[in-house]
């Protein structure tokens, strides 16, 4: 701090200079009447898109959603994205217009004329931060809020994306205007320490009352209000970690690592912000654009003959692209500070070697790191691939549960398998490596991994054969169920009194399983009644087989049968088969066909046949004495 008070007064009188440059060549450039409406005009203009431009730009976008009626998920990303896009365009056209003006005199002198630039990236800057918090929040609008924030999180936050933007763009002045104009270095590093000072203390104030928020919302909730999903969870202690590592680097003197952690934090907060953003806005996009009833859909309906489902169908497929394409941008852009940029990204995973061969490089305690989260990555990456599939892809196709659980089931492997090669790969172990650890590991697997190993392959066989698939109704010995999950090991089977059944996979595969419910097959219900010996057989069977054809669930082919099954000991047994289309329904349709075929056959006067045996005894008929009315004395 004395090495900056002694170079103030050299600094200050270098920028009384260049603005006295400056101001020369304004009143040169500007002497003449022209000049003067010129640069009038260029200022008039300028403050128009500055302040009401915005104002109305996004009062007209507000008044548009609105008038469309109830505020739905498209209407709310393309909402967001013109706010967000007011926010910016109209300052960013303002800085451009009045520097236009100031070139086309003349009047810019060489170094006025990179700090207009400055200004207009500063300008920029700040508003696209305050323009991003205050789409996301949306204090005033709380129906047209993009992200799940409650009202009471909102109020305390509502004034921090216009301090996050101002402290932004004083970074991004500090940072080029030293350059610049050329000031001492004790300028440049007080600039910069006070500059980070703020930008510490706006970010570590935005969480700390975030922090308040939550604790007041779930102490007026309880605990059952807690909902705070895990990303929000991992990234507020992300930024608290990189708020404590500047504030340590400050006070240790190490003003550049902090300037970069600060810098660093702001951007990833910025670029996950817009991302957040994007990929909201091309979910809600693409299934709008092809839905049957707007014009692309009717094109593709009508010219190419897509069918509906099929619209569906391409328009998550296409939203899926994107999300991929914007995820890699959104990569690229964190990883930019460090160097790297879209075109190496791109060009490292087109590489042909980069996922089997990376070199002979030692295994170091740095590579088994790297190998390990190169494989958690992977595993990450798998599971979010599932889980698209399995909740926005697969339900649009008309595959039955049984397969899009074996697809799914597959992409994990796969995805697993392949996160275990890029490990090794980062690792520098090749193919005949791998193979010679495998071998030497395969005695260990034989002996002690034997049934685990053997219950993973039964899996694969399963998932491929689909002798068993999700949703099925099996039998095992005495027991039955549907088949709820297909896993590595085990298959796990819920019983009808909810409870789960874990069958090894082996187990499905080596022994006899019957599935009730395999390839569509029918269910069978068999009805046995015993009718009195005087009843007359035709009006029984002509009974039950008007019961039987009456009932809408019972199938036509294959044709129901009765039969006279057995007439012996006084009764008639009449057996009836009849036919449904799952044998989950039979039951049911057996008991709705014996409450229909009773009464019937009691119209008929046909009485069911009673077992019941009446035994008459032969006893002697004696007088009975008459009981004393007392007992004789004793």
């Amino acid at each position: 701090w004395r090495d900056f008070a002694y170079a103030v007064p050299s600094d200050a009188e270098r920028l009384i200079e260049a603005a006295g440059r400056e101001q020369g060549r304004l009143g040169a450039a500007f002497k003449g009447a022209g000049g003067s409406v010129a640069l009038a005009l260029g200022v008039l203009v300028a403050a128009f898109l500055l302040w009401p431009a915005r104002a109305g730009l996004a009062r007209l976008g507000y008044a548009r959603a609105e008038a469309g009626g109830e505020a739905g998920s498209l209407r709310k990303t393309s909402l967001a994205l013109w706010l967000t896009l007011a926010g910016v365009l109209p300052p960013l056209g303002a800085g451009l217009i009045l520097r236009g003006v100031l070139a086309g005199a003349g009047a810019l002198t060489p170094t006025f004329d990179q700090i207009a630039t400055l200004a207009i990236r500063m300008v920029a800057w700040g508003f696209l931060l305050e323009s991003l918090g205050r789409v996301l929040l949306s204090p005033r609008r709380p129906r047209w809020r993009l992200a799940p924030i409650p009202d009471d999180v909102v109020a305390r936050l509502a004034a921090w994306p216009a301090l996050l933007g101002v402290t932004g763009a004083l970074g991004v002045l500090a940072g080029g205007l030293d350059t610049i104009l050329g000031v001492g270095l004790a300028t440049a590093v007080a600039g910069d320490c006070l500059v980070v000072v703020l930008e510490m203390v706006s970010v570590g104030g935005a969480l700390t009352m975030l922090a308040r928020a939550r604790n007041a919302r779930l102490a007026a909730v309880g605990r059952a209000g807690r909902g705070t999903r895990a990303p929000w969870i991992l990234a507020v202690l992300a930024a608290w970690i990189a708020l404590a590592t500047a504030f340590v680097a400050l006070l240790a003197g190490y003003l550049a690592l902090a300037i970069f952690v600060m810098r660093e934090t702001i951007w990833i907060g910025i670029v996950l912000a817009v991302l957040f953003l994007l990929l909201r806005f091309f979910d809600d996009l693409f299934p709008a654009l092809f839905a049957p009833t707007r014009p692309i859909g009717r094109l593709l309906r009508g010219g190419v003959g897509v069918s509906s489902h099929a619209l569906e169908h391409l328009a998550v497929l296409v939203s899926g692209l994107f999300r991929l394409l914007l995820l890699l941008i959104a990569w690229s852009a964190i990883l930019m500070p460090f160097g790297a940029s879209f075109g190496d990204i791109v060009g490292r995973i087109a590489s042909p070697n980069v996922a089997f061969h990376i070199g002979a490089v030692p295994i170091s305690p740095g590579a088994i790191l790297g190998g390990i989260g190169i494989f958690l990555v992977g595993l990450m990456v798998t599971r979010a691939v599932r889980g698209w599939l399995e909740s926005r892809y697969l339900p649009k196709t008309k595959l039955d549960i049984g397969a899009r659980t074996s697809l799914a089931a597959a992409v994990t492997y796969v995805g697993a398998a392949i996160a275990v090669v890029l490990a090794f790969s980062y690792l520098g172990l090749n193919f005949s490596q791998i193979a010679l650890v495998a071998s030497a590991l395969s005695v260990g697997i034989g002996f002690g991994l034997q049934s685990i190993i053997g219950n993973f392959v039964s899996g694969l066989i399963l998932l491929a054969e689909r002798p068993v698939k999700v949703g099925d109704w099996i039998a095992i010995g005495d027991l039955q169920g549907n088949v709820r999950r297909i896993n590595i090991r085990a298959t796990e089977i819920e019983m009808f009194d909810r409870s789960s059944l874990i069958v090894p996979n082996s187990d499905l595969i080596s022994k006899t399983v019957r599935n009730l419910t395999h390839s569509g097959a029918v269910g069978r219900l068999t009805l046995v009644l015993k009718i009195r010996a005087d009843a007359d057989p035709a009006a029984v069977r002509e009974t039950l087989a008007a019961q039987v054809a009456a009932h809408p669930e019972v199938l036509n082919e294959p044709p129901p049968a009765i039969y006279l099954s057995d007439a012996r000991d006084g009764a008639l047994e009449f057996t009836l088969f009849a036919f449904v289309a799952s044998a989950r329904v039979a039951y049911r349709v057996k008991s709705e066909l014996l409450f229909a075929i009773l009464p019937a056959l009691k119209a008929r006067d046909v009485s069911l046949y009673s077992a019941s045996t009446i035994v008459n005894v032969s006893l002697k008929d004696d007088a009975a004495e008459p009981w004393p009315a007392k007992p004789p004395d004793a």
